[in-house]
């Protein structure tokens, strides 16, 4: 058997039995003892185990903490498929803006071809995906107040900052729409901010997760005629449907992918 085989099989056998002896292990893998101890001194050199008098144990790892950057499983899927069509509008050597929400960070995460694509974003989350799924991607970050339990900026400093752009394209996530408070979000800050933004971009898109229609959040961005395309799924109530429709309102849902 092949040193680097033999390693493997000592992986399998400690990682089933958690422990295990030297002349045991000599004799399954039909080895020296003193060919199991040099291995079994590499393996505790790459930390998988600690060597005992006689033999080894298997080292546990302790079961990591969730990271701050971790999604929540819940409608992950919905995120994913606003992302995925929302990637497709953004064109190579463009300037884009990403509001706060789960659903841009679902965006970043598919733009791996994209070629000399900017990404500015006051969501810190938004940034982290960026970085660790598509680095090919600039992601420019302004100052501002950071709001601990959101991870997004805002404040004088950071909308002087944006005021320095001027985008190709730019995504909200909305947080609620109703056909008579419009489109709201959950802070005051992130009204104003997608309502400066949407001065300023070229082309504007909500991002709507279906479940979010018919449900009102407290700061109000604008009336349901605000934005001229929204990106959402297909299990949005008909009426909405409908209503887009009728007044040229363009949407994009999963089976337009």
């Amino acid at each position: 058997m092949l040193p680097i085989k033999r390693l493997e099989e000592i992986k399998r056998i400690l990682t089933e039995n958690k422990q295990a002896d030297v002349p045991s292990l000599a004799q399954e893998l039909n080895v020296t003892e003193a060919t199991i101890r040099r291995d079994l001194e590499k393996l505790e050199n790459e930390q998988f185990l600690t060597r005992t008098h006689g033999g080894a144990v298997l080292n546990e790892q302790e079961p990591s903490e969730s990271s701050l950057f971790q999604l929540p499983d819940t409608n992950k899927d919905i995120y994913s498929n606003i992302g995925k069509i929302a990637s497709q509008f953004i064109q190579n050597n463009q300037v884009i803006f990403l509001g706060p929400g789960s659903c841009s960070r679902f965006i970043v995460r598919n733009l791996q071809a994209k070629i000399n694509v900017t990404v500015i974003t006051t969501d810190l989350m938004v940034a982290h995906d960026c970085a660790a799924h598509s680095p090919n991607v600039s992601v420019v970050i302004p100052g501002g107040n950071l709001n601990p339990s959101t991870l997004n900026l805002s404040g004088t400093m950071t909308f002087n900052s944006l005021d320095n752009f001027y985008f190709d394209i730019s995504f909200f996530d909305i947080d609620g729409i109703t056909m008579t408070r419009g489109y709201s979000v959950s802070s005051l800050n992130k009204a104003y901010l997608i309502q400066n933004i949407f001065k300023t971009s070229k082309q504007n898109f909500a991002l709507c997760p279906y479940d979010r229609f018919n449900c009102e959040a407290p700061a109000i961005v604008g009336d349901i005629n605000m934005f001229p395309s929204v990106i959402t799924n297909e299990r949005v109530d008909a009426l909405y449907k409908e209503y887009y429709f009728q007044h040229n309102i363009q949407v994009f849902a999963t089976f337009n992918i």
